[in-house]
């Protein structure tokens, strides 16, 4: 089985990207480790803070190895990682990324954290892989504003200096699915950050509420990992609003079965719309 880094330089190369599934529940799970044994493509699973105190990346963890016994190409990352402490614990641990996001801090506060911290996590596992982020990627409810956008000098400054593995780009992509119009990403911005960094894989959250158009033209331009969050929630409530209505059945799992078959379609159409 390939690397996570080589499966990254792979689609790089071939203009595909990776989806990276954030795990809200164990049904979740199960609906991501199904498809992928069904098509062989391989993906990351994540966990941000709230998703890692309900779950606990431990656990999830040891899904992740059973899997990689069984020989599915699945990934496991920290996402939007704030306590330093806890992404070394994990990197020792055995996860393959971690994301370090330093949004909150000032460009060189930022800075000034990840590149020691990379350093670090290099010694640990020359292997493991770091994400970096200094453009604050904001929720569907806030105003997008234009200086919160990626400054392509500004990156190369950035991503010259910590050695990152990704970069998480801010070009308009923005956490959650907005009900009314879709995001617009900024194309040629991130085409200018492409030229300035043409060897550097990029990262594009908020991957739920964008457009397969946008998706397969930002691929073509360097994004090699899309985040996947908010869609699988939306499916999951759904599909459990529908099937809690007429559920007769004592067993839990009666109950969840349809909603792991409900998952997998969007989880393969999110595969598909990456190839």
């Amino acid at each position: 089985m390939l690397s996570l880094k080589e499966y990254l330089s792979q689609y790089s190369v071939q203009k595909k990207a990776i989806p990276s599934f954030n795990i809200d529940s164990f049904e979740i799970y199960q609906a991501v480790e199904s498809v992928v044994a069904e098509t062989g493509f391989p993906c990351l699973v994540q966990l941000s803070g709230g998703e890692d105190k309900f779950i606990q990346a431990e656990r999830l963890f040891m899904l992740i190895k059973k899997a990689r016994i069984d020989g599915l190409p699945i990934f496991l990352n920290m996402d939007h990682g704030h306590d330093l402490n806890r992404l070394k614990k994990l990197i020792n641990l055995g996860f393959d990324m971690v994301h370090f996001d330093g949004s909150d801090l000032s460009f060189d506060q930022n800075l000034s954290k990840a590149i020691p911290f990379i350093k670090e996590i290099k010694t640990i596992n020359p292997d493991a892989l770091v994400e970096v982020e200094f453009n604050k990627i904001s929720l569907v409810d806030s105003q997008i504003v234009q200086g919160s956008f990626t400054d392509p000098d500004l990156a190369y400054d950035f991503l010259s200096q910590t050695k990152a593995d990704l970069f998480a780009v801010s070009i308009g992509n923005l956490h959650g699915v907005s009900v009314g119009q879709p995001e617009v990403l900024n194309l040629d911005l991130l085409g200018q950050i492409k030229a300035k960094l043409p060897q550097q894989f990029f990262t594009l959250h908020g991957g739920s509420g964008v457009s397969s158009d946008q998706i397969s033209a930002a691929i073509k331009l360097g994004i090699v990992k899309i985040n996947i969050n908010t869609d699988l929630r939306i499916k999951f409530l759904e599909s459990l609003r529908q099937n809690i209505s007429h559920f007769e059945s004592q067993k839990i799992y009666d109950l969840f079965t349809p909603v792991i078959t409900d998952l997998k379609t969007v989880i393969k159409d999110k595969f598909l719309c990456m190839m």
